[in-house]
């Protein structure tokens, strides 16, 4: 048969030799001679299916649909030490645009305000190509804790579950909470009584001197909050843990506060004296931040997780 019309035994051939160079030279001989004759025992058992001869048109159908010579080569490849663990593939990229774009963010407006000509080509030549430095850092890093971990592997131990009982609270911790919450009433309490009292004759007290608006308005309503929240209090170290009724009400309240943060901030002066009254504003508002971040973990770890699927 003529070049034209390969025999079958010569294309898988030619196959087999294209798959062994992607291989290491120590593995080509053991592949090649069973990838040659995995391929014969498929294409005769084509062959005896179609009831014919195997010819090129069936045998480069075989081999088509084997996959590319390289494709093949990486199942025989054994597989080397990754240098970025799988799961962790997106964080690093995360990590590494980020910082590039945090050196852009810092050194683009810099080199603007330098009014120099060509700033922009100036920078890109400098701190702009510069930044990639850090990429390059992790890739060393990542590369040496590859290393490391090849070197001196780290021991396996076995699985062991960690059973969280979310619910349970901590009776002592929230006594103690339950302590400094009485007690911080009290103070407020005596420092309403103290500054109100001796305002005019003491200067101390005059600086931590309420407004009337606020102590008419607001005030009671920061007591009303505080004696629900201490009964609360109350009710969790008694039972010992959180049901769904008692923790819907912890995240109500939470949002009860805020809002009352917030009317006691826009809603007129709480101290009559103004360095008093702007840092309190500022403090409360910080407060509200913090209390609305601590709700939105309580309830991301609430989550289920483990979610039933959605029909498609």
């Amino acid at each position: 048969m003529s070049a034209q019309f390969p025999k079958p035994d010569e294309l898988i051939t030619a196959y087999v030799g294209d798959v062994m160079k992607h291989l290491p030279r120590k593995q080509r001989d053991d592949v090649g001679f069973e990838l040659r004759a995995l391929l014969g025992e498929e294409l005769r058992g084509r062959a005896a299916d179609a009831g014919r001869l195997p010819d090129e048109a069936m045998t480069l159908e075989l081999l088509q649909g084997f996959g590319r010579p390289d494709d093949v080569a990486a199942r025989y490849h054994p597989p080397g030490v990754p240098i970025i663990p799988p799961q962790q593939t997106v964080a690093f990229a995360w990590t590494s645009l980020i910082g590039v774009a945090l050196q852009w963010a810092t050194t683009l407006p810099m080199a603007a305000q330098s009014g120099a000509p060509n700033w922009i080509g100036g920078w890109w030549t400098s701190y702009g190509l510069g930044a990639f430095w850090w990429p390059g850092f992790l890739v060393t890093v990542t590369m040496v804790a590859a290393f490391v971990r090849l070197r001196w592997p780290a021991a396996e131990e076995a699985w062991k579950p960690k059973l969280v009982d979310r619910d349970h609270i901590n009776r002592p911790l929230y006594a103690v909470g339950l302590g400094l919450a009485l007690l911080g009433v009290g103070v407020w309490v005596a420092l309403a009584w103290w500054a109100t009292t001796y305002a005019g004759t003491n200067h101390l007290a005059g600086v931590f001197a309420f407004d009337a608006d606020f102590l008419a308005t607001r005030a009671p309503l920061v007591l009303l909050y505080w004696a629900a929240t201490n009964a609360l209090y109350v009710l969790l170290i008694i039972e010992g843990r959180c049901r769904p009724l008692t923790r819907r009400i912890e995240i109500a309240l939470t949002l009860a506060l805020c809002v009352l943060l917030m009317w006691i901030v826009l809603g007129g002066r709480v101290f009559v004296q103004e360095t008093a009254n702007a840092t309190t504003e500022g403090a409360l508002v910080l407060v509200v931040v913090a209390m609305l971040a601590d709700a939105a973990w309580k309830l991301w770890r609430r989550r289920a997780r483990i979610r039933t699927p959605v029909a498609g």
